[in-house]
């Protein structure tokens, strides 16, 4: 058990009963890098829950939020044995919304800043998330994705676009799978660690302007 990331589970914000009790078991289990690999059907009897479904979709939505990294393991004999995942509680978005839990029968409730911003998307707004999208090397999760890009302030649109064609050149020669998720990528402000690099790839820079 590693009490630095049990610490850091307890801490986050807006997500249900269910989900929070999921995340803190995962984190319990943990090891000093933040590693564990319990089954989907061993969570659920701990918690009481008698199918493994709000177990799964708990755990993407995990891996959508950057709470997590899911690493899918293989057996010598081909079959598939029990995720091993990889917390990242250090990093978590700002302000994680409230999301809807089956099981508990909770409606989806967001946040009134996000809501107001959702509500003020103009075309434009769609033109900058589309071309974002057509850059961003992983395409999973569009929605969640748009979602955190109309979180942004509209005036660094052009800078996220920028970092994204860095972050894509830098990305060329990686599997997919190592690729964070848009919405993480986002959520985490990792542009900011592209925008002062410059673009070597000559079709990213005809595309830079």
């Amino acid at each position: 058990m590693s009490i630095e990331y049990l610490n850091e589970a307890l801490k986050i914000q807006g997500l249900t009963p269910t989900k929070k009790l999921i995340l803190v078991l995962l984190s319990n289990y943990a090891d000093e890098k933040g590693t564990c690999y319990p089954s989907y059907k061993h969570i659920a009897n701990i918690i009481g829950l008698k199918t493994t479904k709000t177990i799964q979709k708990a755990i993407k939505e995990f891996e959508q939020l950057g709470l997590l990294r899911v690493e899918h393991r293989i057996l010598e004999n081909g079959s598939y044995t029990s995720n091993k995942y990889h917390l990242t509680l250090g990093r978590v978005l700002e302000e994680p919304t409230t999301l809807k839990d089956t099981t508990l029968g909770s409606s989806a409730t967001y946040n009134t800043k996000d809501n107001t911003k959702t509500n003020n998307i103009d075309d434009n707004d769609i033109c900058k998330f589309n071309e974002f999208w057509t850059l961003y090397p992983r395409k999973i999760n569009k929605f969640q994705a748009k979602k955190c890009f109309f979180k942004l302030n509209s005036k660094d649109y052009e800078k996220v676009i920028y970092a994204c064609k860095v972050f894509l050149q830098e990305q060329l020669n990686t599997e997919e799978k190592f690729i964070p998720h848009a919405s993480t990528w986002l959520n985490q402000k990792r542009y900011e660690d592209y925008i002062d690099k410059k673009i070597k790839n000559k079709t990213l820079n005809n595309l830079a302007g």
